[in-house]
C-alpha cells in the first residue's frame, strides 16, 4: 500500500483528520502522528519531524495549517523523503509583517496569544468557532468542540511562538517535488490568497479552491478532499 503521512495543526490532536483517514484507510498506509503536548503524546521536542523520525520508503505528506508549515519546512531538509505535498489550509508565514499582508492582523495574533495563555480553554472555545466557515456547520463545530482540549496549556503556547516566528516565503520556491495546494474561500484563520501566493511561487503546484468548510473544510468537504489526494498518490 502507498503510505501517507498527515500532519495536524494547532489546537487540535490527528484525530481531527479522521473523517478524511476513514475514507482513505482501505487504499493507503495512513500514519496521522500527534505532534508533543497533544492527546497524551508526552515527548519533548522543538521539531517538526518528530512527527515520523525514521522514513524508510518515500511517503506523500499531507498538512493541514501549522502541520502544513510543519509540511514544508520536512520537505525542504529531507526532500526525498516524500513523493509529494498535499497541503490544506496552509501560509508560508502566518502573521502579518512590514512586506507580507496576507497573514493574521498582529494585533489580533497577539490578543488571541494572550488568552491562550491566561485560559487556554476559552481560547480554544473561540477557535472552534473561528474554525467554522461562514455559515457554521453544526456537525464540524461539534466535532471540533470535542477535540478542544487535547492539547497540553505549554504545547499551545509553543505552537503559537512556531506561529509567530516562521516565515518560508525565501525558501518556499526551492521544493520541487509535486505540491497540490487545498484551501477554502470562507477561511477565516488563514487567508485563501495565502495559498495563492504559494501557487505562484511554487514551482509544480496546482490549487484547488473550496467555496465553503472554513479553516477545518475538509471536515465538510471530506469526499472531494480525499479524491484530490487519491490524485497526488
Amino acid at each position: 500500500m502507498k503510505q501517507l503521512l498527515m500532519l495536524h495543526g494547532w489546537g487540535f490532536p490527528a484525530t481531527v483528520f479522521s473523517p478524511l483517514i476513514d475514507l482513505l484507510a482501505t487504499e493507503f498506509d495512513v500514519s496521522a502522528p500527534d505532534r508533543p503536548g497533544y492527546a497524551g503524546n508526552t515527548t519533548i521536542s522543538d521539531s517538526p519531524d518528530i512527527t515520523r523520525p525514521d522514513i524508510d520508503t518515500p511517503v506523500l505528506l499531507i498538512g493541514w495549517s501549522l502541520g502544513g508549515l510543519a509540511a514544508l519546512q520536512l520537505a525542504l531538509r529531507q526532500p526525498d523523503k516524500f513523493t509529494g505535498l498535499v497541503l490544506l489550509a496552509t501560509t508560508p508565514c502566518f502573521v502579518n509583517r512590514p512586506d507580507w499582508t496576507l497573514g493574521m492582523d498582529n494585533a489580533v495574533f497577539d490578543d488571541f496569544r494572550k488568552q491562550v495563555t491566561d485560559d487556554p480553554a476559552i481560547a480554544m472555545q473561540q477557535f472552534v468557532r473561528l474554525n467554522a466557515g461562514r455559515t457554521t456547520d453544526r456537525q464540524s463545530t461539534a466535532f471540533l468542540s470535542a477535540l478542544s482540549g487535547k492539547a497540553t496549556p505549554h504545547a499551545l503556547q509553543h505552537g503559537m511562538y512556531e506561529l509567530a516566528e516562521t516565515d518560508l516565503r525565501q525558501s518556499v520556491a526551492e521544493i520541487d517535488l509535486p505540491v497540490l495546494l487545498l484551501h477554502a474561500a470562507d477561511d477565516r484563520v488563514v487567508s485563501a490568497a495565502a495559498s495563492r501566493w504559494l501557487q505562484e511561487n511554487m514551482p509544480n503546484t496546482r490549487r484547488l479552491e473550496f467555496q465553503t468548510g472554513g479553516h477545518a473544510f475538509f471536515l465538510q468537504q471530506s469526499d472531494a478532499v480525499v479524491e484530490q489526494i487519491r490524485t497526488m498518490a
